[in-house]
């Protein structure tokens, strides 16, 4: 077995279901404490929303708030979301406000399907080494985010109505978006539009 049977050996055999166990964990765990996890989303909105309020006067109207995920955090294991609230100029506005969420609750299961796949690339004797686990574990980094978004839009009805969101300075078209840090992102509320998504989906 050559290196290249050897890791589609991995995938099929090992990986993907490994993989899928995870997603399942992280799947009951959401609906079994959706209501706390929902709090904890709701109350690091809120400290972004006080710590951007008290933000130098002269500063121009919020435009965005952005939950992002980083891959370099992740493989440090830092499952950390940056959360930033940027005027109308977005990436370009020279002083962002910053804060964190903590996705620990979900991507968690992804720090134990990277110690199981390490487990179990051992018999392959070297033909499968630990940066290929590590990239099969980024690439699935995007279904533990999904968990994030989910998360964001059953929360974002009642983060939308804290007098701490109500009080902020905002643009017209403020929005709160949720996605890869500087990369692509889906925005899950719209001053202009409203909530952006069906909470029953």
């Amino acid at each position: 077995m050559n290196r290249l049977e050897a890791l589609e050996h991995f995938h099929k055999t090992y990986a993907k279901d490994v993989l899928s166990q995870k997603l399942h964990q992280v799947a009951s765990l959401y609906e079994q404490r959706k209501q706390e996890l929902m709090l904890s989303f709701i109350q690091s909105f809120q400290r972004t929303c006080l710590q951007a309020s008290h933000i130098d006067t002269a500063k121009a109207r919020i435009g965005y708030i952005t939950y992002s995920m980083r891959r370099t955090y992740l493989v440090d294991r830092n499952y950390n979301y940056v959360i930033e609230a940027y005027d109308k100029s977005w990436f370009f506005d020279p002083q962002p406000c910053h804060g964190a969420y903590d996705a620990g609750w979900a991507f968690s299961f992804l720090g134990e399907l990277e110690d199981e796949l390490n487990q179990l690339r051992k018999p392959y004797m070297n033909k499968i080494i630990e940066p290929d686990v590590e990239r099969f574990v980024l690439q699935a980094a995007e279904q533990f985010h999904a968990y994030i978004v989910k998360l964001a839009k059953d929360a974002i009805p009642q983060a939308i109505q804290l007098p701490e969101f109500r009080a902020l300075r905002c643009e017209d078209d403020l929005e709160v978006r949720i996605g890869e840090y500087k990369g692509i992102s889906e925005a899950v509320y719209s001053a202009a539009y409203g909530i952006l998504h069906d909470s029953t989906g």
